[in-house]
């Protein structure tokens, strides 16, 4: 359960628009930079069957990645590897959940996210591995 709120949380945090960043010029896997096959490497069995706009998504985020720290990346790379874990039908739930939230008013989405990191905290103070 936790590695799927994880997922969740993910999206709302990178709920940037992304589609615009980039051109497609990267269709295939064989398409992208070494850079880009690097950081999305959990997502290569199934680059060449995503849409368009998932891959624009997942492209955004290289293009942010070498900003971040080495700890925010980390955090990427085990968010990357906990979506691609997630079977069709959770990865649908995720969304759904996703669309639900962002509809939320911002001080709502505040509050959740408040919540949620409260969680994270207390389930590292006692111990249990947190996504």
């Amino acid at each position: 359960m936790a590695r799927f709120l994880t997922v969740v949380f993910c999206c709302l945090y990178f709920a940037l628009p992304t589609y615009a960043q980039t051109k497609l010029d990267q269709s295939s896997w064989a398409g992208l930079s070494s850079q880009e096959k690097q950081i999305l490497a959990p997502l290569a069995k199934d680059w060449d069957k995503m849409d368009s706009a998932k891959k624009q998504k997942w492209l955004g985020i290289t293009k942010r990645y070498h900003k971040m720290t080495p700890s925010e990346q980390q955090r990427i790379q085990t968010q990357i590897r906990d979506w691609e874990s997630l079977t069709p039908a959770q990865r649908k739930q995720a969304r759904k959940k996703f669309k639900k939230i962002k509809k939320l008013p911002p001080e709502k989405r505040l509050e959740i996210k408040k919540k949620w990191k409260k969680y994270k905290e207390s389930s590292k103070s006692r111990g249990k591995p947190s996504n």
